[in-house]
């Protein structure tokens, strides 16, 4: 959810990518679908990498283990284009309709999308060695895939992060929306995240719809608090750490970690949790686009998305990105930052096309209430 366009260029030394990318318990086997693609893969030299949420660390990470993993060689280069969500869909249909490329996978959490690219043909098939190994949590968790045109390899969900260090703060703690909207000592101090734009904030408000919450109730008791409309979650999460608002009702525990990482006594005060009412999990979809410069490098980093040492590296740099992958286990170093979905209740979106179509009128009756 960037608002500025980030575009790096990953070329790294072969004795680096072996320095950084050593897994911890041994590496994934590489099956017979990921070996027939490593020549080809090798040849092309590179794989450009369009999505919306990862940092340039967790990409300086990713890179040299996905080189080590196939053995690829110094020179392969990975590149990573990082834009917002509506910035991504918007380059991604422009040029599928100029038949025109200048990235080789598109990775956004947006079903509308992806189905309606899908049916016009914009994706590669995949022949992935890996993804039966995620099939079951992705039909359990409710995850948008269409194998073998797209996959989703992470998933997300928006959680509450709070700051009991700022003034007025003292012994909150916040385990289900009524803690927000029900609480007037938070009045001048909560965000509200902004439907308009954001497709993420968007499937999650139809998500909870969907599931019977009362959303509209929601919004008038969130308008009384006199909150700050807002959008990036980095932004939100440095207004939340400086106490100009100290609850953001969506922001992910990942943006909370990293400032901690950034500044230990934040810890003091920094929270997030979890809402009993349920959390809406949603998939960010991938896909290879047909006509990519370099489609077997590209099919080859989708199989490795889905590798446990692709995973241990998504959830130490990001935390708040989840893998699908069956009976994994997060590195320990973050697993007590991380949502344990065998303890939650997950909210499915039952419908994620119909979802994108209730955007608009969900979207002009936020706007009534908000603007």
């Amino acid at each position: 959810m960037k608002g500025n366009p980030s575009i790096s260029v990953l070329s790294v030394p072969l004795a680096l990518a072996l320095a950084l990318a050593a897994p911890a318990f041994g590496a994934t086997e590489i099956t017979p679908q990921e070996k027939k693609l490593v020549p080809a893969a090798k040849k092309e030299g590179q794989v450009i990498f369009l999505e919306t949420s990862w940092k340039d660390d967790t990409m300086r990470r990713l890179g040299p283990a996905f080189i080590k993993h196939y053995n690829l060689g110094s020179a392969f280069k990975v590149t990573h284009i990082l834009k917002g969500t509506g910035p991504t869909v918007s380059m991604a249909r422009q040029e599928i309709k100029a038949g025109k490329y200048s990235f080789d996978i598109v990775s956004v959490a947006s079903p509308g999308f992806f189905a309606g690219a899908a049916k016009q043909g914009a994706f590669l098939p995949l022949d992935s060695g890996q993804w039966k190994n995620h099939e079951e949590n992705w039909k359990k968790a409710g995850i948008f895939v269409q194998y073998p045109l797209f996959i989703s390899p992470y998933s997300y969900t928006f959680q509450p992060v709070w700051n009991t260090a700022c003034p007025g703060m003292e012994g909150v703690n916040i385990t289900s929306y009524a803690d927000i909207i029900d609480n007037p000592k938070l009045k001048g101090k909560v965000l509200a995240s902004d439907v308009t734009k954001s497709q993420s904030y968007s499937l999650t408000t139809i998500g909870l719809m969907e599931n019977g919450y009362d959303v509209k109730t929601m919004w008038k008791k969130l308008k009384a608090l006199e909150p700050l409309v807002a959008f990036r979650t980095e932004a939100k999460m440095q207004q939340v750490v400086n106490c100009e608002r100290a609850v953001d009702m969506w922001n992910l525990s990942g943006r909370a970690l990293q400032k901690i990482r950034e500044k230990p006594d934040l810890a003091k005060g920094l929270k997030w949790g979890t809402y009993k009412e349920g959390m809406v999990l949603f998939g960010q979809q991938a896909g290879v686009i047909k006509g990519a410069a370099h489609p077997n490098a590209a099919k080859l980093w989708m199989d490795f998305l889905l590798t446990k040492e692709a995973a241990d590296i998504v959830a130490e740099m990001e935390v708040s990105y989840y893998t699908m992958l069956k009976g994994y286990k997060p590195p320990e170093s973050v697993r007590k930052y991380m949502i344990d979905f065998d303890k939650v209740k997950v909210l499915p979106i039952k419908d994620q096309i119909g979802a994108a179509k209730k955007f608009k009128k969900m979207q002009e009756e936020w706007q009534q209430v908000f603007r």
